[in-house]
């Protein structure tokens, strides 16, 4: 009996020893970091059967167990990812906010200087001082661009400095896991399955400073160790097995950093899929925020230097030369070139040759674009948003190469190369832009302020018609980026230009070289109709307008005179139009146009002008010469169109005595008819394009001659007559061409000559006819400031987001939404870091020591201990009292 309370004793004083040692050393640990409070588990050993019933034998430890919970320890897990991360993603954009939204660093102060001082130079443009201070306000400018470039680059250098220290950091966590699995492993096997605890916390303690860097989810093996996976399931960590991260420069984009996982031989780039931690935090903000800040900040510099440069050069400076680049060539050939940066990945051989051209930058966004071939065919491509993954735009490139690409406000050239499926191409059209913006100009004189269009009336005109001071649109010719004809000449509008009115309302417009003999231009505009009441262009702003002459062999004849000639004589016609869509590039066919025999131009401009895209004008133009009266029998005499011209009394046949009977002709004023004379020459027109029938009466000695601008001289001689037809002439708009089925009105392929002069000029008001009007050079604009002003517009018109946003309101936007983004980013940071902290005080409620509870429990088991000590003392002197009665 003795001994069996002996037993019970020990077992006591063993258990309470171990319970006193576990709590001792959970008090010990209590500012351990990871230390999970551990638990001692008792329970009654096995009874023994006696005649009285089962006898307790005393006390064991089943367990020394960690308290904790799973569930908490990965939640702590998930929220520290998430607070590192949007912590991570918090400091880098307050520090990107700050320097936009600083007026010492920021685009707005510069922007404002700039315009201002070219709003001084435009108030006194021959002040060098003022033009002085545009050049200084230029580079001022500049060198933000440049600072900002410069701070955001340095940013993204620090990224990628933190997260090749973070993927150290992770190799050296993740092996430090790998040989705790190990240990874990091994201790479990040699303990019968009982488990390391202290192991167990290092481990769980690796693992929440791995969730500081990025979000893991570990696995359990099921022989005490874990796997750890981070991504989307990569494993980071398999049993006793680390793999590795490693940093590396992307093949797609030799300026980003990527992070690629290298497992047993094998590296796969794995960026996309990090998430979650610092890193998490660090990669989206370079990819986005960063990113947008480069691309947003370079397309002002890029749209500001483009546009500015394009009014620049429809100036002239102070030496009269026309204006050249303000700032840099935004499609200098290195430029061009720089915006497109081809994959390493690609197949050999390493020959293919892009470039991408602004070609309008108010269609600019910013996006970075890729480029893939994706097949079945080696000329299928898609255009991808290299940061949202979405696909644009599909296309076929076309062979043979070069080829071209419009999109968005860009041009993209595939020069050569043998381009495959496969291939991949990042097009970063504004990502350099805020770097590579640079000052062209150096010389004060020469910023052009000056227009080099000058408009006058003629002080000698009726009318109280005015003429606008003129509008120059371009120096090149937008399609081709070839000058202009009418400004090849440096100092000289070639030709210079003279407005006459033929009569009240309509005009031509002539080629005024020699003032003294206008001629026509070619293409001609002859016969334009003027209104009245509003303001009338002299040119078209279209520069894909081009225009076709009726130049037939028919065109202009004049029929041999006879008795009765009622007809022009033309030929009958069919004419094709065909219509290209700018966008889409298809190509349509209109209804064939039948033209009959012996139509007067007049209808035939009204046929071509019912078509789409097509506008005609119509004239008939004669000249009677060389008036012969025989005096023998009969006087002679005049008819046109049927209408009888008598002579007054005392008139002549003559071309002065005529000129008046024609113009005060009802009838023939309702067919447009007018005449003039010089005294030699009868000049008929009419303005409509009616046919012209000129009548001869009297004997047959009597005669005049008849030419049109193409043919003649031809005698009408008494009793004859002879019917001349008119010309036409057609404007076509961009895309549209006409071809013909015979030679008789137009020839079968028309030359269609481009009317785009780049300069418009605006009549207004009550024209009379022989008025006139000059358009000619400005070759003494010191004074002037038109394109100065023209100029200044620019800083508050609508110009990026395809003609919406100003400079300022587009940097404006910038400045918004990353303000906004960092002041969400501030509520989340603080929103996840309070998650953190209750997810965190939960578990130490579970599993944290409780100094006060710990000391209870001391004092708990040292009672506990003190009594079993007792029962073994009892049970000694019970046991020599046994002893003693065998004495």
């Amino acid at each position: 009996m003795s001994g069996s309370l002996i037993n019970i004793g020990l077992t006591g004083l063993k258990t309470h020893q171990t319970a006193l040692a576990s709590t001792g050393n959970n008090v010990t640990n209590a500012n351990t970091p990871g230390y999970t409070r551990q638990r001692v588990e008792f329970q009654a050993t096995d009874s023994n059967y006696t005649g009285a019933g089962y006898q307790g034998t005393g006390v064991t430890i089943t367990n020394i167990e960690r308290t904790t919970s799973q569930f908490l320890i990965t939640q702590v897990r998930t929220d520290t990812a998430l607070h590192s991360e949007l912590a991570a993603f918090e400091a880098n954009i307050e520090q990107i906010d700050s320097l936009l939204a600083d007026p010492s660093t920021g685009l707005s102060p510069g922007l404002s200087n700039f315009f201002g001082a070219l709003q001084g130079v435009a108030d006194d443009p021959s002040a060098i001082p003022e033009r002085e201070l545009v050049i200084s306000q230029a580079q001022g400018l500049i060198n933000r661009f440049d600072v900002l470039y410069g701070r955001l680059q340095a940013q993204k250098n620090a990224i990628d400095q933190n997260l090749k220290a973070q993927i150290a950091e992770i190799n050296s966590l993740a092996a430090g896991i790998a040989q705790l699995n190990q240990a874990v492993s091994t201790s479990t096997g040699l303990a019968s399955g009982q488990t390391p605890n202290d192991l167990l916390d290092k481990r769980d303690e690796l693992l929440r400073q791995l969730s500081e860097i990025t979000q893991v989810t570990a696995v359990d093996a099921g022989d005490g160790s874990i796997n750890v996976l981070i991504g989307k399931g990569q494993a980071l960590v398999v049993g006793a097995r680390a793999n590795t991260l490693i940093t590396q420069t992307s093949q797609d984009d030799p300026q980003e950093l990527q992070i690629a996982l290298s497992e047993q031989g094998r590296v796969n780039e794995i960026t996309s899929e990090m998430s979650g931690g610092e890193i998490g935090g660090l990669l989206r903000f370079r990819d986005t925020i960063l990113r947008d800040a480069f691309n947003s900040v370079g397309r002002i510099a890029v749209v500001l230097a483009d546009t500015i440069n394009t009014q620049h050069q429809k100036g002239i400076d102070l030496e009269g030369n026309l204006g050249g680049l303000f700032f840099g060539d935004v499609n200098s050939d290195a430029l061009m070139r720089a915006r497109v940066i081809a994959s390493k990945g690609n197949a050999l051989p390493d020959d293919r040759v892009m470039k991408v051209e602004i070609v309008d930058s108010s269609q600019l966004t910013t996006k970075d674009y890729r480029i893939r071939f994706e097949g079945p065919s080696n000329q299928d491509l898609a255009i991808i948003d290299d940061e949202t993954g979405q696909l644009i735009q599909r296309a076929l490139l076309p062979s043979p190469l070069p080829a071209t690409l419009d999109i968005d406000g860009m041009r993209i050239h595939f020069e050569a190369g043998s381009f495959q499926t496969g291939d991949s191409f990042l097009i970063v059209p504004t990502r350099y832009g805020a770097r590579d913006i640079m000052l062209d100009i150096d010389r004060v004189e020469e910023v052009a302020l000056a227009s080099p269009v000058r408009t006058e009336a003629s002080l000698g005109n009726v009318g109280n018609a005015t003429i606008s001071q003129g509008e120059l649109l371009d120096v090149e010719h937008p399609a081709t980026g070839n000058l202009l004809s009418q400004f090849q000449t440096n100092g000289a509008l070639t030709p210079p230009l003279i407005v006459r009115f033929i009569t009240d309302n309509v005009y031509e417009i002539l080629d005024n070289s020699d003032p003294a003999n206008p001629v026509p231009l070619n293409p001609p505009v002859t016969n334009r109709t003027y209104v009245t009441g509003v303001n009338n262009d002299l040119f078209t702003s279209d520069p894909g307008q081009t225009q076709i002459s009726a130049e037939g062999t028919d065109v202009g004849t004049i029929p041999a005179p006879a008795a009765a000639v009622p007809n022009n004589g033309y030929s009958g016609q069919t004419l094709t139009i065909q219509n290209r869509d700018p966008d889409t590039g298809i190509v349509t066919t209109q209804a064939p146009l039948t033209i009959n025999a012996n139509e007067s131009a007049k209808n035939i401009a009204t046929l071509l002008t019912q078509r789409q895209g097509v506008k005609a004008f119509a004239y008939t133009l004669v000249t009677l010469t060389n008036f012969v009266d025989d005096a023998a029998g009969a006087s002679p005499g005049l008819s046109i169109n049927g209408r009888t011209l008598t002579l007054p009394a005392g008139g002549t046949f003559g071309p002065d005595d005529y000129v008046d009977l024609i113009n005060n002709d009802s009838v023939l004023q309702d067919q447009g008819i007018i005449a003039k004379s010089d005294g030699t020459t009868l000049t008929i027109r009419s303005t409509t394009g009616e046919d012209i029938r000129v009548t001869v009466s009297g004997s047959a000695g009597d005669s005049v001659d008849i030419q049109t601008p193409t043919a003649g001289p031809a005698t009408v001689s008494g009793g004859n007559e002879t019917t001349v037809g008119g010309f036409v002439d057609v404007l076509l708009d961009d895309g549209v061409t006409l071809t013909a089925s015979n030679s008789s009105i137009f020839t079968p392929a028309p030359v269609a000559r481009s009317t785009y002069t780049g300069f418009q000029v605006q009549l207004d008001g009550e024209p009379k006819a022989g008025d006139t009007f000059t358009v000619a050079f400005n070759a003494s604009g010191v004074s002037d400031n038109r394109n100065g002003l023209a100029m200044v517009n620019l800083e508050n018109a609508g110009i990026l987001d395809g003609n919406v946003s100003t400079y300022n309101e587009a940097y404006g936007q910038l400045v918004e939404v990353i303000g906004s983004a960092a002041n969400q980013a501030k509520i989340d940071e603080e929103a996840s870091k309070s998650l953190l902290q209750q997810s965190e005080n939960r578990l130490q409620s579970m599993a944290g020591v409780n100094l006060d509870e710990e000391a209870g429990k001391l004092i708990q088991f040292q009672a506990a201990y003190n009594a079993s000590a007792q029962v073994v003392s009892i049970a000694r002197e019970l046991f020599d009292t046994l002893l003693g009665t065998f004495r």
